[in-house]
């Protein structure tokens, strides 16, 4: 059985987060299908049409010498294209709200049920629940809390001039994802304001600071490399076809092969952002070992639940 409440080091992070899915893999990512599946399916299907006109149109103003064409093409296809990207917009608030608020919810019901016996309708409706809290977070994360961090990342990038300010950058990215992802389990774990979420992860992050962005950082660099290389041979497959096709003709717009490259192109595009969604789950999970790690040693949380199941078998 996965014990969730459990003092970890920096190791214990790493290889606690592969066990995880090793034992709550299927279920996990089952449910996780039912609920974003959908709204992932037509995101898909945006993403395929806004990025194919795209191509279509880079491609066929190259056989054109006005220079206006671009912006021409999209003036007489305004009201379809704004409606699709809005509509695409909306798919991404709700598709990122699912995506960050289920591990959270996820590793709360194994807090209270590490037999995983929970059901498809427990996590939605504990979504639904918690509806109302993930939009006020979100508003405050972009509104409140994403302005004061564009002033330090410009600072920190202003300061690469002088080299300090790179090694900085490195630790600040992963510490600032931590303090976010963490402030965000204990506003939907605790049901804390949130302000008072974003105060206590700022505590908990200096609570075991250099283990934390330690292991956020190695966990992004692993998942960007798999999701590099995953992405990265189709697309050389892709450039390969491009250049070695007879059929493809720069000066000719309406060339089998340039038609070819867009749709190839909107499908690696459409896979980069499926895996970013996918992994997503992978650093949330992280996070959230880390954040009840962190609770466990404030709290001591299994050793009271010991002491109760004792009390319990005596009666």
């Amino acid at each position: 059985m996965f014990q969730l409440y459990k003092k970890r080091n920096f190791s214990d992070f790493i290889s606690d987060t592969i066990t995880f899915f090793k034992i709550y893999g299927k279920h996990f990512f089952k449910n996780y299908l039912l609920i974003n599946g959908g709204f992932l399916l037509v995101l898909c299907f945006l993403m395929y049409f806004i990025f194919k006109v795209y191509f279509e149109v880079v491609f066929s103003s190259i056989g054109t010498t006005n220079s206006d064409y671009f912006s021409q093409y999209f003036n007489s296809n305004s009201i379809l294209f704004i409606g699709t990207l809005i509509l695409f917009f909306l798919l991404i608030i709700i598709i990122s709200m699912l995506n960050f608020a289920y591990p959270v919810l996820y590793l709360h019901f194994i807090s209270k049920n590490p037999e995983a016996n929970f059901t498809i309708k427990d996590i939605t409706t504990a979504l639904t629940k918690n509806t109302g809290r993930l939009l006020v977070f979100i508003l405050g994360l972009v509104f409140i809390i994403f302005p004061l961090l564009m002033l330090l990342f410009t600072l920190l990038f202003l300061m690469i001039f002088i080299i300090i300010g790179l090694p900085l950058l490195l630790i600040a990215m992963p510490a600032v994802l931590a303090w976010i992802n963490l402030s965000f389990y204990d506003y939907l774990t605790e049901k804390t304001g949130f302000f008072r979420a974003f105060k206590n992860g700022f505590l908990l992050l200096k609570q075991q600071f250099w283990t934390i962005v330690g292991t956020t950082f190695v966990m992004l660099m692993l998942i960007q490399i798999v999701q590099g290389i995953i992405t990265m041979v189709p697309y050389f497959i892709g450039i390969i076809y491009f250049f070695s096709s007879g059929q493809t003709n720069m000066s000719d717009p309406e060339s089998e092969g340039l038609a070819t490259m867009g749709i190839f192109a909107a499908v690696i595009m459409i896979l980069a952002v499926l895996l970013s969604y996918f992994f997503n789950n992978l650093v949330l999970i992280n996070q959230g070992l880390i954040y009840y790690s962190l609770r466990e040693e404030n709290e001591s949380t299994s050793l009271i639940s010991n002491i109760d199941l004792i009390g319990a078998d005596n009666e």
